[in-house]
């Protein structure tokens, strides 16, 4: 993310907090909305915001900061249905839904940053297409004034003809599709959940909790009118802010995961540097990488191919395998691989410096058993 794109973002978001606050009619909504929840509303679309400027600068080659920056603008956006100017209105309206699909697909590409297959690419194209032609075929048939007698006439003008029986129908169809989306999102996560490594499931954890919590605060909105009544009813409505600005968070503390990483890499670096080849830099390289399933194996020229530690011959992951791999050159001679879990392949800087101190401190040992396996036989041949 360049610095004009973040400076774009940041008078962006401050452009829409403004416009919201300007816009909203408190005549129209001073049973349902006060300053204390418009303060909490602005403030989730700021961290939203504010968490992707973060991403951005620490990951610029992956789209997490844009996703997080995006959610955010789109989430402020929704704001000004609160206006009872009908262009506003609209526009508010028809976006209410769409910070959703960057949510999703912020959660299917976390913490690679950016999807690798190419069903989910389609999957969360029609997303986008769902959330964005249900609100406006539901605002078809919608006149606002029957849901709050306060609004004016005309304020939605994608009003074809006010039809409670079509809308309610709509409603009916478009909230089947919205749980079939739940259902495949949740399934997708269940599986990676499972086949995933111990490293996988250590990076993904704080976003999965945060989008949970965010999703049952959203889901309990509905439920409170009906549950409950009086003065409780309004602080449990807001739960759902806290809950929301839980999700940037979650992402930012996955990244500050892999800021520390990356400093325990530079500490290897420096034992590899200083101390023989041995034993223990493959659980050092485990640690520092926090992936209990990290392997490295040596590249044989008798066999053309990698073999473990054991002498036993291994074939590269595969494409859709949980596991990816990493060459491993020294003075322009293939040496080995390091195979790691996929969520550590979201950091090029990071594997780029494992990379090197493995290449160093393997091809340094490589290069000792030549010399030994020579002294050896000079000495051999002097003994004769």
């Amino acid at each position: 993310m360049s610095r004009r794109m973040m400076v774009a973002a940041v008078l962006s978001a401050v452009a829409l907090a403004v416009a919201v606050t300007a816009s909203v009619e408190w005549r129209m909504c001073r049973t349902t909305f006060g300053p204390t929840e418009l303060a909490l509303f602005l403030t989730v679309g700021g961290v939203f915001v504010a968490a992707g400027l973060v991403a951005g600068r620490h990951r610029p080659a992956d789209t997490l900061g844009h996703l997080l920056v995006a959610a955010g603008l789109l989430w402020m956006t929704k704001g000004l249905r609160l206006s009872s100017i009908p262009v506003l209105f609209t526009t508010g309206a028809v976006l209410t839904n769409m910070y959703i699909p960057v949510l999703i697909q912020l959660v299917f590409s976390f913490p690679w940053g950016r999807l690798h297959h190419r069903w989910e690419r389609r999957f969360l194209g029609g997303c986008y297409a769902y959330y964005a032609v249900s609100v406006v075929f539901e605002l078809a048939f919608l006149d606002t004034r029957r849901v709050d007698s306060t609004h004016p006439p005309g304020l939605n003008l994608l009003l074809v003809r006010d039809d409670p029986t079509v809308f309610a129908a709509m409603q009916i169809v478009f909230g089947v599709g919205g749980m079939a989306i739940g259902l495949v999102l949740i399934g997708v996560l269940l599986a990676r959940w499972r086949s995933g490594t111990r490293a996988y499931r250590a990076a993904v954890a704080p976003l999965w909790v945060a989008a949970l919590l965010g999703t049952a605060a959203t889901a309990w909105t509905p439920l409170a009118s009906v549950w409950v009544h009086g003065p409780q009813q309004a602080w449990t409505l807001l739960l759902r802010y806290p809950s929301t600005a839980l999700i940037p968070l979650a992402v930012l503390v996955g990244l500050w995961r892999y800021r520390v990483t990356r400093a325990a890499v530079r500490n290897l670096s420096i034992d590899l540097g200083a101390a023989p080849f041995g034993a223990g830099v493959v659980d050092a390289l485990r640690e520092a990488l926090r992936d209990p399933g990290l392997v490295l194996w040596s590249y044989s020229r008798a066999y053309d191919g990698y073999v473990d530690a054991q002498g036993r011959r291994q074939v590269l992951p595969r494409r859709n395998d949980p596991r990816e791999a990493t060459t491993l050159i020294h003075d322009g001679v293939l040496i080995g691989a390091l195979v790691y879990d996929k969520a550590v392949s979201d950091q090029p800087r990071l594997l780029a410096e494992v990379r090197t101190a493995t290449s160093r401190a393997l091809g340094a040992r490589r290069r000792d058993d030549v010399l030994g396996q020579r002294r050896r036989g000079v000495s051999a041949r002097g003994n004769r």
